[in-house]
């Protein structure tokens, strides 16, 4: 069994962009009056960096441990999923940036009615993906190019001619772990 957790490195920027952004739109609304359609606006926005910084908190105090038999993410919101119930396997990348640098991946699970997303700045991400790409295929399910080429770009599984060059799939070594093609 293997443990994996969000460091404080990783986390540190989504508190400060969360807490900044609270702030921005909350103090303005408790320290200044306006109109009640600019406090809704305010209200809003407000609510959204409150459940930023709320998903950030549950990610930090979330470990998530693999094994032959499923995953467990242990925390205030814990799911398991067994690999003989998974149902779902999907592993997605966001770029920060047209040129699709910068971004993030994250492996979105499913089985027995449970749901799990980890994001790729979990300590050991690439040991997740290759052991529920394992218990996937085990399953015989449907996995979308979008998530072959992601794992092509991991280095899971070696790159597929016409797959790797449609969604531009350069070997691991040339590139960060985190960077690859999506959607």
């Amino acid at each position: 069994m293997t443990a994996h957790r969000y460091g404080m490195a990783e986390l540190g920027g989504d508190y400060a962009r969360g807490a900044a952004g609270l702030a921005l739109t909350a103090l303005p609304l408790i320290l200044l009056p306006m109109h009640w359609i600019v406090a809704i606006a305010f209200g809003a926005a407000a609510l959204v960096f409150l459940a930023f910084l709320l998903r950030t908190w549950l990610r930090h105090r979330s470990v998530i441990e693999v094994d032959g038999q499923g995953v467990v993410a242990h925390g205030p919101l814990g799911v398991r999923i067994a690999w003989r119930d998974l149902t779902g396997f999907r592993l997605r990348y966001f770029s920060v940036r047209r040129d699709r640098q910068r971004g993030w991946m994250q492996l979105d699970l499913r089985g027995g009615g449970r749901r799990l997303k980890i994001e790729s700045t979990i300590s050991g991400f690439d040991e997740i993906v290759s052991q529920a790409h394992d218990a996937a295929l085990a399953k015989a399910l449907t996995i979308d190019d979008s998530s072959q080429a992601n794992l092509m770009s991991l280095g899971v599984i070696a790159p597929q001619g016409g797959l790797a060059e449609r969604w531009g799939v350069r070997p691991p070594a040339d590139r960060p772990a985190s960077d690859g093609p999506e959607e």
